[in-house]
């Protein structure tokens, strides 16, 4: 038992605490949400009649659901986010903040798991009946009708809302049975991440989808509702761990985990800024609007509310965290964190608010589909200034691709400091790499692969074959293994999870020549010669996708050609070379296929076709050139590049025998003339 724990009742042979202790027990992690979700919910019924944004009869002859859809849609969808922060930050504790868990979870992280459990089976439900509101709202009808049979197999999928929560509801069942039969972190890990996606996919229809920079709404919108996610069910978590209960944590247990989570905190607080300065940047139409419109002053509340949330970590994190073993600590920790639910469950509500709410900046119209499709006006035909040159804003690749630089030259500089080297030639080949990366997601190439399969073709070969290179030549991970230190707290941090990473059973499956080639393959013919092409490019989260893939599959290549970082298995250099021959040849007859094909990516080319493409036959022929020309010389450096590691191995290995044979003399060959001394002697002994 604690020290701040009262002493035990001889009289009973219990303790009196135990017996209130157990009264808690069943209430305390439940009154906490029960609080939270009904401050979340009051606050966004508040933020919505004061934004102006609450039910209000249509004129007649409108179709219109009823004001109990409406304000039910708001209940719902209230109650969706709480459960699925309540889902995301019990698995966060239970995966990595958890200071009693090392391969399996520990006894009270199983607590934390069966109640992630419970939340997200109530998330899955409640975002299926949000699903069964949000049709009926957006069709007009009465939700008896909207939940028919035949109503719901014509339009449900065709409308995007409905379609993204109930992805969410299936996702959340599958996380909720997964977490009662969770026992290992990694499985723990697994449920987290399938959470944070879950959560992710209605964020992808809202208001994005109307604005014209839509591509920056929506990318900002999703990290805002990771972010928001993880901070706020983290918190959540951290504060009923703090009061008593089954998942109560020992003083010292309670200090480590709050230390652990104030650093995913910090990260949070940082996308949240950052995020809902570029969310309320596409959605208002003028700075005016933050005084004089309802969804600015929805705002202006909602950023108050941060500030003060970010005061109160501020205050948690100098004044508390240190001293957490004292009792009076703890109990201060308590209160304080009580303090911060119940803010972040007002932020939570007008957030709910905030997603009901029109924004000032409204549809932007164009005179083609094409262009409304894109979200900008069709670019002049391309030339060479504009397609090397140019921009085009892509805020998440731009963001990660500066943040990755940055973290680069951190750890570089980290290491200087201590007094350790580092080649300035990684340093330069890896800021390269990120340069090629920014072009061709951020430059005028990007814009123009939208419209054309030929610069489509040129950005897809430079992501795949021309960036990864140069990344991995700068041994990023090499790097952060001395940069970053061990968690002082024997958790899972940054270096434990690279390391574990690096060296599981998924890394070594993926690493094998033939999975290598097996992804690049797909990744060629599955993706060009279906219709999956169109499809990922009509939608902007494929799109996003189908970046991320090109990237992935060129370093996933490289790295296992190259070999400089750890790798979780060591392959021959013969090896190396059979598998990027093998790439070659896929590659080649890739490229002659695409050359003698129709037109591919019709579902979208075709819709997208700007007056300056008027053959898309011979535009599709041209990418299978292109795909050829692109594709062979970085083939050829990888080649040379493990033919000189292989000449140098072969050095080493040299030089390595000449050191031990000036030491020891040449043991080999000693042994082998003993060897033919002893059959010499053999023989002379029996001359038969």
């Amino acid at each position: 038992m604690e020290a701040e724990a009262p002493t035990s009742s001889r009289s009973s042979g219990k303790s009196t605490v135990d017996v209130s202790d157990k009264r808690i027990n069943r209430s305390v992690s439940a009154r906490i949400v029960a609080a939270f979700t009904l401050v979340c919910v009051t606050s966004a019924i508040v933020g919505l009649v004061a934004s102006g944004a609450s039910y209000q009869a249509p004129p007649l002859g409108i179709p219109d659901a009823g004001p109990v859809v409406s304000w039910g849609l708001t209940i719902l969808t209230a109650t969706v986010f709480v459960t699925a922060m309540c889902t995301i930050g019990w698995l966060l504790f239970a995966a990595f903040l958890d200071p009693a868990a090392r391969d399996v979870v520990s006894r009270t992280g199983r607590v934390w798991t069966v109640r992630a459990g419970i939340a997200a089976a109530i998330w899955s439900v409640t975002a299926l009946t949000a699903a069964a509101f949000t049709f009926a709202n957006v069709l007009g009808i009465s939700l008896s009708e909207a939940v028919r049979a035949q109503t719901i197999a014509t339009y449900a999928w065709e409308v995007t809302s409905v379609r993204t929560l109930a992805i969410s509801s299936v996702l959340a069942l599958i996380v909720a049975v997964g977490c009662f039969f969770t026992i290992k972190l990694t499985t723990a890990t697994l449920w987290l991440c399938l959470s944070l996606v879950a959560i992710c996919t209605p964020a992808l229809a809202g208001h994005a989808a109307g604005l014209g920079n839509h591509s920056v709404a929506i990318v900002n919108g999703v990290a805002h509702a990771l972010a928001a996610s993880v901070w706020v069910g983290g918190v959540i978590a951290l504060g009923t761990a703090a009061w008593p209960s089954k998942a109560r944590l020992t003083s010292p247990q309670l200090g480590i985990a709050a230390r652990r989570f104030s650093n995913i905190a910090l990260w949070c607080v940082v996308v949240l800024l950052g995020s809902g300065i570029a969310n309320a940047f596409t959605r208002l139409a003028s700075p005016d609007d933050l005084i004089w419109s309802g969804y600015g002053r929805l705002v202006v509340a909602k950023s108050v509310l941060l500030i003060a949330l970010v005061g109160v970590g501020v205050i948690m994190r100098r004044r508390i965290l240190a001293t957490l073993d004292n009792h009076n600590a703890r109990r201060s920790f308590s209160r304080i964190a009580l303090f911060e639910i119940l803010l972040m469950a007002v932020a939570s509500g007008l957030g709910v608010a905030l997603s009901a709410t029109e924004p000032t900046r409204g549809t932007v119209l164009y005179a083609t589909q094409g262009e409304l499709l894109l979200g900008y006006p069709f670019p002049p035909a391309p030339h060479m200034a504009a397609v090397i040159g140019g921009w085009h804003y892509d805020s998440l690749f731009l963001t990660l691709s500066l943040l990755a630089a940055a973290l680069y030259v951190a750890g570089v500089m980290r290491l200087r400091a201590r007094g350790d080297k580092w080649s300035i030639w990684q340093t330069l080949s890896f800021l390269l790499g990120i340069g090629i990366v920014i072009w061709a997601t951020n430059a005028g190439i990007a814009t123009y692969a939208e419209m054309s399969v030929s610069l489509h073709m040129v950005q897809h070969m430079t992501l795949t074959m021309m960036a990864p290179i140069p990344l991995v030549l700068g041994a990023p991970v090499t790097l952060a293994l001395r940069a970053i230190k061990a968690s002082p707290t024997h958790g899972r941090g940054p270096r434990e999870l690279i390391l574990g990473t690096v060296h599981s059973n998924i890394a070594r499956f993926f690493t094998h020549p033939a999975t290598v080639l097996a992804i690049y393959a797909i990744g060629l013919y599955g993706l060009y010669f279906t219709s999956l092409f169109g499809a990922l490019m009509s939608n902007h989260v494929g799109h996003i996708f189908m970046i991320f893939h090109f990237l992935a599959t060129g370093l996933l290549i490289s790295w296992v050609a190259i070999g400089i970082d750890p790798q979780p298995r060591k392959l021959p250099h013969w090896a190396k070379l059979i598998m990027v021959l093998c790439a070659i040849v896929i590659h080649t007859f890739f490229a002659l296929a695409l050359m003698s094909t129709s037109a591919i990516g019709a579902s979208w080319y075709s819709v997208v076709k700007p007056p300056w493409m008027t053959d898309s036959v011979a535009d599709t022929m041209l990418a299978g050139q292109v795909a050829w020309a692109v594709g062979e010389l970085p083939t050829v450096i990888l080649m040379l590049i493990i033919a000189v590691q292989w000449a140098r191995s072969d050095e080493r290995e040299s030089k390595r025998r000449d050191r031990i044979t000036e030491q020891r003399g040449d043991v080999e060959l000693d042994q082998y003339n003993e060897y033919l001394a002893k059959l010499n002697s053999r023989d002379t002994r029996d001359p038969r």
